[in-house]
């Protein structure tokens, strides 16, 4: 099973670009985002994120979930804070 909190480090290096930058966005340092990353790209048998310069670009395969996973993170944060 995954962790779920997984896919908001997704999340967040897909909009920063960065990993201290999506570290910082989630109240988390590099290392954690590093290592939570590296799960995910086991899971996925995928890099998922390439590094060209400072930023992190994502894969043909990052890009195709990408859509999902945010969905399913502004369902969950509906679900957890009902009404906003």
């Amino acid at each position: 099973m995954i962790d779920l909190n997984l896919y908001r480090v997704f999340d967040a290096v897909y909009r920063e670009r960065n990993l201290t930058l999506a570290g910082r966005r989630l109240g988390v340092s590099q290392p954690a985002v590093s290592n939570a990353l590296g799960r995910l790209r086991s899971h996925y048998n995928d890099p998922l994120f390439i590094r060209r310069g400072r930023e992190m670009r994502p894969t043909a395969l990052a890009e195709r979930i990408v859509p999902t996973v945010q969905q399913a993170l502004m369902m969950l944060g509906e679900t957890l804070e009902p009404g906003r």
